[in-house]
């Protein structure tokens, strides 16, 4: 990619990015909010606003709807787009191993998009009656804390030092639980005599 493409890129997602702020501002100040004012969230974000406004929030949803889907839809042709030439690059290497290890770091990396994505059309383009606060609590934290810290864990798990420390932990959990659940029978065997 050339320096002056990238620059492009950016320059359009800064103004898309503006552009849908500005809009999303200006719907929600014609928006009421008569009774409570405080968002059960982690976030201020326009689902939990439009729960709280008690005047009509239709036009809202459309203008969320229409620019959220836009984008969604437009960032992920982007990304699988960016796959199809990486996986036609793939196929042209000679070697399988250099292609199996290829694959396997554009497997991982496609799974947490999909992930990110398939949670962020779910959270943005649902009708506000099935709004669940609790529910988008908890998507939100898995889209903004789980997903980014899977791709470390990802990418250092291709790393041999990385998997065999890993497996020695797991081994020692798994050794101490054991060792715990059978000293927990064998305590309660000793008191039922």
């Amino acid at each position: 990619m050339s320096r002056q493409l990238c620059k492009q890129l950016m320059a359009g997602v800064c103004a898309v990015g503006l552009v849908d702020s500005m809009i999303h501002t200006f719907c929600t100040f014609r928006l009421s909010f008569c009774s409570s004012n405080i968002i059960s969230h982690f976030f201020c974000d326009i689902p939990q606003l439009l729960a709280l406004s008690c005047s009509d929030t239709r036009i809202n949803e459309i203008v969320m709807f229409a620019f959220i889907g836009c984008i969604l839809v437009s960032s992920f042709v982007t990304v699988l787009l960016s796959y199809f030439y990486i996986i036609s690059t793939i196929l042209q290497i000679h070697s399988a191993e250099g292609q199996r290890k290829a694959f396997s770091t554009c497997t991982f990396h496609l799974t947490a998009v999909v992930i990110f994505y398939g949670i962020q059309l779910f959270i943005y383009l649902r009708p506000t009656s099935s709004y669940s606060m609790d529910m988008d609590k908890i998507t939100s934290v898995f889209y903004t804390l789980v997903i980014p810290m899977l791709n470390p864990l990802i990418y250092s798990l291709r790393n041999r030092e990385v998997k065999d420390a890993l497996r020695k932990v797991m081994n020692k959990l798994l050794t101490n639980s054991r060792i715990c659940l059978l000293n927990t029978i064998r305590v309660m065997g000793s008191g039922n005599r």
